[in-house]
């Protein structure tokens, strides 16, 4: 077993993250069950209970049950089936979540297990977070995405017709278990969707990771090394912003680099047809457009160079630009009457610059149409 160090968010929160290793016994080190002693954060209530409440994407399932039922004994006759796709992360689905926790032993020392990519993770999370104010919550990411980004730093939550993640809570895991076996079954196209958060730490903190993270995108370049390599630089990027910024105040939304661009587009596509990967990559290519217009020397080219990769064609958005636009006001993170962008004004230098030009966000949809097509 190999462990990254723990996210620390004040006293109360502690997220363990245990990587590479079969999932059985990553379970056992994070439940306590390995050497006798509970396992969790200070200020917890107790030790988890066999009678876990397990949350698993029906694709998930059906493709590792095995492994699954292996890993968490007794935990799969409780065992809510999430139907892929974004579509579930919806208030239907969240409440479907509680009552079927409801109707089984529920207290406040029971495990939930959210087992699948982001949807699952951010839908199970905020589950979690709601049932009994707070059950002890666990990851096992079966995505790179969920791997390198959505398990990682507390943010739970559901989409409305207002937008994405509109509602939800900061709630932190006990721990994330990564056994990138899961990632055996993973398409080319949810592989591309997790390197565009690699590629996103690339332009905020760590410009090794653009090269590394084309590197995994080719399947012929594509080596165990490079995984946990790229793995861990993402962990520890993400968990360092965290700790220091756990609520979005300053810093932690350096993380949004590109997703304000890219949840206007999966909101305008209803998110039926571009992933959450195709959305922040081009989010990223607009964005570097506008730092490029106020003055800073930043280069989408390490993007442009995957464009084969992604296949993302665009062209039925090139009419919408001003839509898109209005979706970008109702993003969460804005403050005033401004859109609040996450920009880079040099490649591992970010920063957050509010923009009150809707003509400078429509060039930058267009460059981007144009630059995709």
């Amino acid at each position: 077993m190999h462990q990254l160090p723990s996210l620390n968010i004040s006293d109360k929160h502690e997220t363990r993250f245990l990587l590479f290793e079969a999932l059985e016994t990553l379970w056992r080190h994070a439940s306590g069950t390995a050497t006798g002693t509970p396992a969790g954060r200070s200020g917890s209530v107790g030790t988890p209970t066999g009678q876990s409440v397990m949350v698993v994407d029906g694709h998930v399932l059906a493709a590792h049950r095995r492994r699954i039922e292996a890993a968490f004994p007794g935990a799969a006759d409780r065992c809510f089936e999430v139907p892929p796709g974004e579509g579930s992360k919806s208030v239907a689905m969240w409440n479907r979540i509680l009552d079927f926790a409801f109707a089984g032993p529920l207290k406040r020392n029971t495990p939930l297990i959210a087992i699948g990519g982001g949807v699952t993770g951010d839908l199970a999370g905020f589950a979690a977070a709601s049932l009994m104010r707070g059950l002890p919550l666990y990851h096992v990411p079966t995505t790179l995405l969920a791997m390198v980004d959505s398990a990682i730093g507390g943010k739970t939550g559901i989409n409305h017709a207002f937008g994405k993640n509109t509602i939800g809570a900061f709630y932190h895991p006990r721990a994330v278990l990564f056994d990138t076996t899961f990632l055996d079954t993973l398409p080319q196209r949810e592989w591309l969707c997790g390197i565009s958060e690699v590629l996103k730490y690339g332009y905020i903190a760590d410009p090794q990771l653009l090269e590394k993270g084309a590197a995994l995108a080719d399947p012929q370049s594509r080596t165990p090394e490079l995984l946990q390599d790229v793995i861990e630089r993402s962990v520890r990027i993400k968990s360092e912003i965290v700790a220091s910024d756990a609520r979005e105040q300053g810093r932690r939304a350096w993380l949004n680099f590109g997703h304000t661009f890219g949840h206007a587009l999966e909101t305008l596509d209803n998110y039926r047809n571009i992933n959450h990967g195709e959305a922040v990559y081009a989010g990223m290519i607009a964005a570097l457009f506008v730092a490029r217009h106020l003055g800073h020397d930043v280069s989408d080219e390490p993007l442009l160079k995957l464009k084969p990769n992604y296949g993302l064609n665009l062209k039925t958005y090139t009419s919408q630009a001003a839509d898109l636009v209005t979706l970008m006001t109702h993003d969460k993170k804005n403050r005033d009457q401004d859109i609040r962008l996450v920009l880079v004004a040099d490649h591992g230098n970010p920063l957050v610059t509010g923009i009150d030009d809707p003509a400078l966000l429509r060039d930058a949809w267009h460059y981007t149409f144009e630059a995709l097509s």
